[in-house]
C-alpha cells in the first residue's frame, strides 16, 4: 500500500505488528517505546522527512498515557504535585527542543546520529537497570511495591477496592519541599530538582520525537526513590502533557503527519499495551530488559558510526 504523504510504500499488516511491538515493550518496560517507533520509522519503512518522524513518533508513545492515567488516578498512584511540577517544566522544555530540532535537525544525516548517541546512553543505563548493584539498591521502593500489590489484592477479593484511598497516595507537605506517603512509607522531594528534572528531559525528547520514560523513569526512582507504582502513573501523565506540547508545536511550524500510516500503527500500538498489561508478569522483567538494552546498543552504533565512515 501506498502511503503519499508519508512517500513510503509499506503493507499495513506490518504496521499493525510493528505497533504491537512498541506498544508491548513500552508498556511492560516503561521505556523505549518512542525509539523503538523512531527505528521503525527510519529504518524499516523508510521516511525520509526528520521532522515527520519526530511528532509521528511522539504520537505512538500517547496511547498509552492516554488509556493510563485515567486508571492511575482511580487506583491513587498519581503523585499530582510532583505530576504537574513536571508537567510545567515539560511544557517549556518541548517547545524548546522542539523549536530546536525543526531547524537544526531538520535532516536525516544530522538527525540519525544524534537519535544514534542518545540510544547508546539509554542501553547503557537499561544494562546497569539488570545489575545487581541496582536491583539491592530499590529495596524500599520493592518493599512499598509489594505492601502496595498485597493489599489491592486483598481488597480486590473482598469487594472493597474503594478503600484503596486509605494506601494509596497521600499528601503530607507541598511546597519547595513536599512530602507523601504511600503503602505506609514516607518519601520527600524538592520540587525546584523536579522542574528542572522536567525541563530538561522535555528539551531532550521532544527534539528526539520521544516520549522521555526512559529519562523521568530512571529520575524518578533512582534520584527521587519513587515506588514503580506510583513512577508510572506520574511520569505517564507528565509525557502526555509534554509530549502534546511538543506535538502541536510541531505542527505549528509546517510539519506533517500520514494519518493513514499512523492509524495503522496506532491499531497495533492499542494491541500491543493490552497484550503488555496482561503477559508481562508471566515475563521476567530482567530478562526483557536485558533484550532492550542489547537491541538499543545495536541501533545506538547503527545510527552513529556512520559519522566516523563505518557502517554496520
Amino acid at each position: 500500500m501506498h502511503f503519499p504523504l508519508a512517500g513510503v510504500d509499506a503493507n499495513p499488516i506490518f504496521l499493525v505488528l510493528w505497533g504491537v511491538f512498541i506498544g508491548y515493550v513500552f508498556t511492560s518496560v516503561g521505556a523505549a517505546g518512542g525509539i523503538l517507533a523512531g527505528v521503525g520509522h527510519m529504518s524499516i519503512f523508510g521516511l525520509k522527512n526528520a521532522n515527520m518522524v519526530k511528532p509521528m513518533n511522539q504520537i505512538l508513545t500517547l496511547v498509552t498515557p492516554i488509556v493510563g492515567t485515567p486508571l492511575y488516578f482511580r487506583e491513587r498512584r498519581v503523585v499530582i504535585p510532583t505530576a504537574i511540577v513536571l508537567g510545567l517544566g515539560g511544557i517549556i522544555g518541548a517547545l524548546i527542543g522542539s523549536t530546536l530540532s525543526h531547524s537544526l535537525l531538520k535532516d536525516m544525516a544530522t538527525f540519525k546520529p544524534f537519535f544514534g548517541i542518545v540510544t547508546l546512553g539509554i542501553s547503557f543505563r537499561i544494562a546497569y537497570e539488570c545489575t545487581n548493584k541496582f536491583i539491592n539498591s530499590q529495596k524500599k521502593v520493592k518493599q512499598a511495591n509489594d505492601n502496595f500489590a498485597k493489599k489491592v489484592k486483598e481488597l480486590s477479593e473482598q469487594g472493597k477496592l474503594n478503600e484503596i484511598k486509605e494506601i494509596g497516595v497521600k499528601f503530607q507537605k507541598t511546597g519547595i519541599k513536599n512530602s507523601f506517603t504511600f503503602s505506609g512509607e514516607e518519601f520527600t522531594y524538592n520540587a525546584i530538582v523536579v522542574f528542572i528534572a522536567g525541563l530538561l528531559v522535555a528539551i531532550l525528547s521532544a527534539s528526539l520525537g520521544v516520549g522521555g520514560g526512559f529519562l523521568l523513569v530512571p529520575f524518578m526512582t533512582s534520584i527521587l526513590g519513587f515506588p514503580m507504582y506510583i513512577v508510572a502513573g506520574t511520569s505517564t501523565l507528565s509525557i502526555l502533557v509534554s509530549s502534546s506540547t511538543s506535538i502541536l508545536n510541531y505542527l505549528s511550524m509546517g510539519s506533517s503527519l500520514d494519518l493513514t500510516f499512523l492509524a495503522f500503527e496506532l491499531a497495533g500500538v492499542a494491541i500491543g499495551t493490552v497484550v503488555a498489561a496482561r503477559l508481562s508478569k508471566y515475563i521476567n522483567a530482567r530478562y526483557m530488559k536485558m533484550f532492550l538494552g542489547v537491541l538499543l546498543f545495536y541501533i545506538g552504533l547503527k545510527y552513529f558510526l556512520p559519522v566516523f565512515g563505518i557502517n554496520i
